[in-house]
């Protein structure tokens, strides 16, 4: 008992440590988005109709290298300012599957064919499930999202502060720098770390109570319809770098998996996880989350499906290790390399960020059965 619940505090304190510096510069840019992003033009752009928008939020989402825990507080800050349903959810879908050093080190460790199906899939996948959450996911704010719009939580401060910056145009910078670290780190903050903290630790459950024999015996070697399901459950269950996961994928292969497993993987892997969807259904809704998720599960099996009926019959792991080798430095290059500080001092922030979070969700149901 004491080694399974050591295991899952382990496996739930990596996923920390891993998403850490993108949570804590996502909510930094989700501060100056809420502050900054209503009187921009950017707001507009982002609100267009039609494929404008969505189109602009493909194209920043896929040069982005930031994993799905980290793009849940910019996502989710354009979201609270406004920003069309469909916009969003293109965004959030986009960054974490797809970005420049993950195609390359594909490449580098996938092969060229495998590879142009990832990036294909991973340029339309994100701008079909968009519009489909705006068609079908409704626009009711949950309670969540709107004390976070509003602003006015536990401290009226906040709130007078942020509502004197909007009707004082001549606000100096540093006021409203201020005003945006306060809602970023002070109530965006605490939120969403609250919920990526369950969501962590329910994966790191699944992480350690999985075992890895399992998933080679009967994810790994088949190209059936069915295993696919699997592995595309698991994926969205756990969290994977946008990166850290393509090496994994070139394992299975190695080891017999059909290609058809490395697409499903590498989407739901990437896109989809217990921590960003526990964040997202609070703020967004479960219908949503459930239409974000379903649709790229479904999209990845087909994707799968049909790449396995293209490349299984003839496909051949990459055999070049030197080639390989080459790639995967010049893709390390273009994802940042942090200093083990900068890791450990960002990991220790979202940590008092989950303990804030869950402090203040105490008090407030405490607060509540008086």
């Amino acid at each position: 008992m004491i080694e399974t619940l050591s295991a899952i505090g382990n496996a739930s304190l990596a996923i920390v440590l891993e998403a850490g510096i993108w949570i804590i510069v996502s909510l930094f840019a989700a501060g100056l988005i809420h502050e900054f992003l209503d009187t921009s033009w950017v707001r507009d752009t982002l609100n267009r109709s039609g494929m404008s928008s969505v189109t602009g939020a493909l194209v920043l989402g896929a040069l982005l290298p930031m994993c799905s825990c980290g793009v849940v507080p910019l996502a989710m800050s354009l979201y609270l300012s406004g920003v069309r349903l469909a916009t969003v959810m293109t965004f959030a879908a986009a960054t974490p599957v797809i970005n420049p050093a993950a195609v390359v080190l594909s490449y580098a460790l996938l092969g060229p064919e495998l590879t142009l199906a990832y990036v294909v899939f991973g340029l339309v996948a994100p701008v079909a499930v968009g519009f489909a959450t705006e068609h079908w996911g409704g626009h009711r704010l949950t309670p969540v999202a709107t004390r976070l719009q509003s602003c006015c939580s536990e401290t009226a401060s906040c709130c007078a502060d942020h509502a004197e910056t909007r009707r004082t145009e001549t606000a100096s910078w540093p006021h409203r720098l201020r005003n945006a670290m306060r809602w970023g780190f002070g109530e965006f903050g605490p939120t969403l770390g609250l919920y990526i903290g369950i969501g962590a630790l329910l994966a790191g459950t699944v992480v350690a109570l999985v075992p890895a024999d399992w998933i080679t015996d009967y994810l790994g070697g088949s190209s059936s319809f069915i295993p696919l399901l699997f592995v595309a459950l698991f994926g969205a269950s756990i969290y994977v770098c946008a990166v850290a996961h393509i090496p994994v994928v070139a394992a299975f292969l190695a080891a017999g998996a059909g290609p058809g497993f490395g697409i499903v993987f590498l989407v739901t892997g990437a896109a989809t996880n217990l921590p960003e969807l526990f964040a997202l259904q609070r703020i967004l809704g479960t219908r949503i989350v459930v239409i974000y998720v379903g649709g790229l599960i479904v999209l990845s099996l087909l994707a799968g499906w049909g790449v396995n009926l293209w490349l299984a019959p003839n496909y051949r792991p990459v055999m070049d290790p030197l080639r390989s080798i080459q790639l995967s430095d010049f893709a390390s290059n273009l994802s940042p390399v942090l200093p083990d500080v900068v890791t450990i001092v960002s990991a220790a922030a979202v940590l008092i960020l989950i303990i804030w979070g869950a402090a203040r969700w105490v008090t407030q149901k405490l607060y509540a059965a008086q």
